[in-house]
């Protein structure tokens, strides 16, 4: 009886095959895990996927989260400050596939956070930061797009320069006057571009121009119309009077005057030994 079975092909129930393959499966799939990461497509991840869940070595993660569109325009790269006029304005505005994203935006000057705003209805926002937040030369300026939890979409950050320039004062405001008639000829008793300047003639008309105050029309007038300052507290602007003359003090050891008919208006370092400055 044993004879006649030697050879003969095993016959296996059909349970028994579905066993093995079972077994095989599992074999796999640890194997599979147990050596790499199993990354499960965008929106079929399980709450414990999409958040990291560790799995036999390997770490279950989702793709990577969408961001929506931002875009950025900013209304001036540079300013002066003191001169809302050049204040810049930043218009933000974040969208996905054209619908308006809810959320927030946060600005920050040089690392520091000075506003926070919500977008519209449209996806859009505008700030406009005070000149006290900005340093005077270059400004970093990052903007972060905070889209709501409920979009489950990413953060953006962007990143514009804006450069500002210091306030002008009435003095700097007289020095610019001033060079831009540097080159015009001398005229005794002269008092305006078109006839030529004296040295009187040619400080009361740029203080005119440069502040709207009226100045007297003699040197020694003007000696009294302010008040003295030190050599050493001189600021551009003062005038500087010597006896029978009187020039525009322009900063850095240098005047601009109406010097004589050979020289016109001119800027030039200070030749004068002993003048008194007058802040006006």
């Amino acid at each position: 009886m044993t004879d006649a079975l030697v050879g003969a092909p095993t016959r296996v129930a059909p349970a028994h095959h579905s066993r093995l393959r079972r077994a095989a499966v599992a074999m796999s799939l640890t194997a599979a895990l147990a050596g790499g990461t199993l990354v499960a497509g965008a929106g079929t991840a399980s709450a414990a996927t999409t958040s990291g869940t560790k799995a036999l070595g390997g770490t279950v993660v989702a793709a990577s989260q969408a961001h929506p569109r931002v875009s950025i325009t900013v209304s001036r790269k540079t300013g002066t400050k003191g001169k809302q006029n050049t204040r810049p304005v930043y218009t933000v505005k974040a969208t996905r596939g054209g619908t308006a994203v809810p959320g927030r935006v946060k600005v920050f000057i040089d690392g520091k956070k000075v506003a926070v705003k919500k977008l519209n209805n449209n996806g859009v926002v505008r700030f406009r930061p005070t000149w006290g937040k900005y340093d005077v030369g270059r400004n970093k300026v990052r903007i972060v797009t905070d889209a709501a939890a409920r979009t489950g979409l990413a953060d953006v950050t962007k990143y514009r320069t804006v450069n500002v320039k210091p306030k002008q004062t009435s003095g700097t405001k007289v020095v610019k006057v001033a060079n831009s008639y540097v080159g015009t000829r001398y005229t005794y008793g002269g008092s305006s571009p078109r006839t030529g300047f004296d040295c009187s003639g040619f400080t009361s008309y740029v203080y005119k121009k440069a502040t709207g105050k009226t100045l007297p029309r003699s040197s020694s007038a003007q000696r009294s119309v302010g008040k003295k300052v030190s050599r050493a507290a001189a600021r551009p602007g003062d005038l500087v009077y010597t006896p029978g003359h009187v020039a525009i003090y322009a900063g850095k050891g240098r005047v601009i005057e109406a010097g004589n008919p050979r020289t016109g208006v001119i800027k030039r370092s200070m030749w004068q030994s002993s003048p008194v400055f007058i802040r006006v």
